[in-house]
């Protein structure tokens, strides 16, 4: 590379990093707006009852003051997309990002990615931390049977826990679909874009047909694994190779088991088992019963969608285990490339290994 090209190199760099920094000043500011307005509108206005900030939908009389779903979660929903817009990048820039200085982090890509994953590291504890909480106050804890068992009685009555824990992961997840439609694209990024609709659809439907049980359950099966994921990635970002091997090892054990293994008994469930307590055509909408074959089916078919995007996320994930075993190279294929690095540490890299083969 010469001079020339460094130097626009590096002023293409620079650019690129003055206009993240400015889009996350943004980003800021409007959420903190929005959030203080609705604050605002709940304290002032509706006295501490706005949709956006409590629960709604009590059963009246209830005994444990549980909840039913109704049009009202929308808002609450919505209020939790804008705050997780809001914690995201304050993390990400005012605790993730001076790690990656103490750990001598230069590359701006690297940089980046390390932020967006530590994000990920920490929803994902948190969430599979409340989800398996949540499960273990449920009848369905490690037990797919009560998915049915007295359905639609019992299981469209929710516990403020239950429907806090569902609400704002549905946030969570329309806000990661805000954020891939924002931030730069990846070259997965229609494989992600699939899997959040599908996601997104999934909750949507579950929380509306009263299947949050299944939900919880799979929401757990799904993040349980995304925590060695994310943290694979960012233990590599700061150079600790062994503990990111550990890390992966971790992964690749856990992926299995929840993401294949436990998914798939969850599927088996929804198609097989559920025969087994449900008449076929168990269709009262006015008592909130939506099952039957061509609704288990949608669902089924949606979840198949899924596990195919797990599968082909899978076969990347045995590449890098053939690059471990016969290359001593742990470098992730799924999504972030690190070969092309906007400051040059990967040519850097690139031609540090050439110089390698070459002696």
């Amino acid at each position: 590379m010469t001079m020339k090209e460094k130097t626009a190199n590096s002023a293409h760099v620079q650019a690129k990093t003055a206009t993240k920094t400015a889009h996350h000043s943004s980003t800021i500011k409007w959420s903190l707006v929005l959030l203080a307005l609705i604050h605002a509108y709940d304290s002032l206005v509706a006295r501490k009852t706005s949709s956006f900030v409590h629960l709604k939908h009590q059963i009246p009389g209830d005994a444990e003051g549980r909840y039913y779903r109704g049009p009202q979660d929308i808002y609450f929903t919505l209020y939790w997309v804008i705050a997780f817009t809001l914690i995201r990048v304050t993390v990400m820039n005012k605790v993730l990002k001076p790690i990656t200085s103490w750990y001598k982090v230069r590359s701006s890509r690297k940089v980046t990615r390390f932020c967006e994953q530590g994000w990920l590291v920490i929803y994902y504890i948190l969430s599979n931390s409340a989800g398996l909480y949540v499960m273990s106050t449920q009848p369905h804890w490690l037990n797919t049977r009560h998915f049915w068992i007295g359905y639609p009685d019992g299981h469209r009555q929710m516990t403020a826990l239950m429907k806090t824990y569902y609400l704002v992961q549905m946030g969570f997840w329309f806000q990661q679909i805000f954020v891939l439609m924002i931030e730069e694209k990846r070259k997965d990024f229609a494989v992600m874009v699939t899997h959040h609709i599908v996601t997104c659809s999934l909750m949507v439907m579950s929380m509306f047909m009263n299947y949050t049980r299944i939900g919880n359950a799979i929401l757990c099966c799904m993040d349980f694994s995304d925590i060695f994921l994310s943290g694979t990635k960012c233990l590599r970002y700061l150079k600790m190779e062994k503990a990111s091997v550990a890390c992966f090892v971790s992964f690749f054990v856990s992926w299995i088991y929840t993401r294949h293994y436990l998914y798939m008994k969850i599927m088996l469930s929804i198609i097989f088992e559920s025969t087994h307590y449900l008449d076929n055509d168990n269709w009262y909408p006015e008592r909130g019963s939506f099952y039957n074959r061509t609704i288990i089916l949608t669902f089924a078919a949606l979840l198949a969608i899924l596990q195919g995007l797990i599968i082909y996320w899978f076969t990347l994930v045995l590449k890098i285990v053939y690059r471990i075993i016969f290359h001593s190279n742990l470098e992730d294929s799924r999504s972030d490339s690190e070969s092309s690095d906007d400051d040059g540490d990967g040519n850097a890299d690139e031609k540090s290994l050439k110089s390698k083969k070459t002696s």
